[in-house]
């Protein structure tokens, strides 16, 4: 089943015309790494920029089905990108951007998980933990972000903790 990221891209790219995915095709293989606003904000420009009105479907489906897994990785790179920074300013560390911290991070968010969910989690561990010598060491991805883990730090979260209203 594909990831909510693969499906939100795919469904961007498909009201998208074919210059404009030419664009976006462009923009990917520039090698930018643009984060998900940023992609919509360019592709937003060209289309008022170029009044084309492509048919979003038919010959459109091969460069969709090679876009789209491109678009959805670095979106989930991006956003797990911002998590880790989130950390380390909580935590006052620097954890690497290694594909080991990473990818804890992108296997959250492709199951489901937000950007805010998981700064949430972290927000709420922080405040938890800050105090606590034994546990201010597990403050890291390999804890916070590990499958079994994080499902029920995510469980533990109030309303107002999801809605991002719990800051460390």
């Amino acid at each position: 089943m594909p990831s909510p990221v693969f499906l939100r891209v795919q469904k961007l790219l498909r009201e998208l015309s074919q210059d404009e995915l030419r664009i976006l095709v462009r923009i990917i293989e520039s090698d930018l790494q643009p984060t998900a606003d940023a992609l919509r904000l360019r592709l937003r420009r060209a289309r008022d920029g170029d009044d084309v009105s492509g048919d979003a479907s038919g010959g459109q489906q091969p460069l969709l089905d090679s876009v789209v897994p491109a678009v959805a990785s670095r979106s989930l790179r991006s956003e797990a990108l911002e998590v880790l920074k989130f950390l380390n300013e909580k935590t006052s560390r620097n954890y690497r951007d290694t594909d080991t911290n990473l990818k804890l991070i992108e296997a959250r968010l492709r199951s489901g998980a937000s950007v805010q969910d998981c700064k949430s989690v972290i927000g709420r561990k922080v405040l938890q933990w800050k105090n606590d010598e034994k546990m201010w060491p597990y403050l890291r991805p390999e804890t916070l972000f590990r499958a079994s883990k994080f499902e029920s730090y995510l469980g533990e979260l109030g309303v107002s903790d999801a809605a991002g209203t719990a800051k460390a």
